[in-house]
């Protein structure tokens, strides 16, 4: 079991750049995980990236962390050498990354008490996204997702999903919100839209919760969704099974 060294974990983020302010991704972490008990935990990381939140996952209390990310090859992120790098700066030996799909991965039976999603359930089907409100199919591709989700969670698994919203009105006017310039709105939903197909195949929302890029009281003042609307429209989704 690894035990979180906050230290080591920051310096390690740091010397990979893979953030741009230390002190933004602890508030954001707390905010990410704060709503959920990881220690002991089985925890699935699905469009896992560098491997940020696998990472923290794994020194935070997690027994066990899958990490899917299905990087294209020749993708000038790389993320499944950055996720190695950190995997091996950190000395885990309880992050097992796999560069698959969530659709080709095959949980061999086992069972997840944690599953996280950031920023990536739209990427799991982008064309069925795109047309979710107007496309039967499209509903069916993401409630088949989701039913498979659900059936590779243990009871009372914690589902966390990280996205932002389509309703923003910057998406409203047309042109490009100046805090989050290379997002594609169309490529997304609203949280409802994930919500309503969540509870269709059986997981109890707990909460949807709304995070202002800013910190400490600034988040408490506009960390709702009207603010939000006006900001990024970055929403935090929990639930159980």
């Amino acid at each position: 079991m690894n035990h979180f060294n906050e230290s080591d974990y920051f310096k390690s983020i740091r010397d990979l750049k893979l953030t741009r302010s230390v002190s933004a991704l602890k508030f954001y972490l707390n905010n990410l995980f704060g709503e959920v008990n990881l220690e002991n935990k089985d925890a699935l990381d699905i469009g896992a990236g560098a491997g940020t939140y696998s990472c923290y996952m794994a020194m935070n209390g997690a027994k066990n962390v899958i990490s899917l990310e299905p990087e294209i090859e020749g993708s000038r992120n790389h993320y499944i050498s950055k996720s190695n790098e950190l995997k091996n700066k950190l000395k885990l030996d309880n992050v097992f990354l796999k560069p698959l799909t969530f659709q080709s991965f095959d949980s061999e039976e086992k069972k997840f008490d944690v599953i996280l999603l950031h920023h990536s359930i739209n990427h799991l089907d982008e064309n069925a996204c795109i047309n979710l409100g107007k496309s039967s199919e499209a509903k069916k591709s993401y409630e088949e997702i989701f039913k498979k989700l659900y059936s590779i969670s243990n009871a009372g698994a914690d589902i966390i999903i990280a996205d932002c919203s389509n309703k923003n009105f910057f998406n409203f006017l047309g042109i490009k919100n100046p805090l989050s310039p290379t997002i594609e709105w169309h490529k997304h939903q609203a949280p409802e839209k994930w919500t309503e197909i969540m509870e269709k195949v059986g997981y109890k929302i707990v909460k949807i919760k709304w995070v202002a890029p800013l910190r400490g009281i600034g988040n408490a003042l506009l960390g709702n969704k009207i603010c939000s609307y006006f900001i990024h429209s970055h929403f935090i989704i929990y639930a159980k099974k």
